[in-house]
């Protein structure tokens, strides 16, 4: 599963509808008993979030207040549902304070929940499968001929003047549409007038950096880092910034090869994305250790 819902349910009757409704639509589902217990999930699961649900029993709930405050806190613009059996100007007021846009009454009678649930959830997956982007890097580029060709024209130069060239490739999920292109404005600042940036798609972006040595690629992602970090103020991005660099001919002698290696250094990215130190900067053994205690860490839930 790339996309969970977090539900935060204590009547078994609501979550039982929730949980069959959210199966048959293909995404998987976590459980939430907690602060404590979101925490832990979100570490293992916060950049595959795609909605929170939570019902509103007790409008003086410190509980509740808690656990919307923590996830609001750390992935701020994760959409909340608020489920409330009361239509009183005091429920509402709480999903207020609390930063909840949507609220669901099931204040009628119960045989009604099961239409009201299916109507409302239907909504969202509609959203969440618009939203669904195509991640197959490999196809991306292979399949952009001008970005390849731009690339291969940066290689061939470098072969021929006999020089370094780095490549820094960088993916973005769970984000609005302008940040790819702001982030690219940004560097702007920082890069030279001999280097290029090349977007792929509305997520993804290549660059090609002429005479930038293996050594030095770390230096550079920290600053499209900081480009990203500055963004993510803007628009309340909750999702990750994904880099990794090669360097010609440290990494390959041609870019199929390099190309390779940066689709394969992005997929060790999402698949380690709690590590917020630079890809690069570990070692093989690193980063299968990391891979093996995300799969261990996940058999839990």
């Amino acid at each position: 599963m790339d996309k969970y819902i977090f539900l935060h349910i204590k009547s078994r009757f609501v979550r039982n509808i929730l949980l069959k409704s959210i199966a048959k639509a293909g995404i998987g589902i976590l459980e939430i008993m907690d602060q404590d217990d979101l925490a832990i999930k979100l570490d293992a699961y916060g950049d595959y979030i795609v909605l929170f649900i939570t019902e509103i029993v007790d409008e003086n709930s410190p509980a509740l207040n808690d656990v919307v405050e923590y996830l609001r806190n750390r992935y701020p613009s994760v959409p909340v549902l608020a489920l409330v059996y009361k239509d009183t100007y005091e429920t509402v007021n709480t999903a207020l304070k609390l930063g909840v846009k949507d609220i669901l009454f099931l204040t009628k009678n119960s045989e009604n929940y099961v239409k009201a649930i299916q109507d409302k959830m239907a909504k969202y997956y509609e959203t969440i499968n618009k939203q669904e982007k195509e991640t197959d890097l490999s196809g991306l580029i292979h399949e952009n001929i001008s970005v390849k060709e731009s690339l291969n024209f940066e290689l061939k130069r470098a072969i021929r003047g006999n020089y370094s060239i780095s490549f820094i490739l960088a993916h973005l999920s769970g984000h609005e549409p302008e940040v790819v292109s702001s982030i690219i404005n940004t560097s702007k600042k920082f890069i030279r007038d001999i280097d290029k940036i090349l977007s792929i798609d509305d997520d993804t972006f290549i660059g090609a950096f002429p005479f930038v040595e293996k050594a030095n690629v770390p230096l550079l992602e920290e600053k499209f880092r900081n480009a990203f970090k500055n963004e993510s103020k803007k628009v309340g991005i909750h999702k990750k910034f994904c880099l990794f660099g090669v360097t010609f001919p440290d990494d390959g002698d041609n870019l199929d090869e390099l190309l390779s290696r940066l689709e394969k250094g992005i997929a060790n990215m999402l698949a380690i994305n709690s590590v917020q130190t630079t890809l690069n900067s570990l070692s093989a053994t690193d980063i299968e250790n990391f891979k093996k205690k995300t799969r261990q860490f996940k058999k839990f839930f």
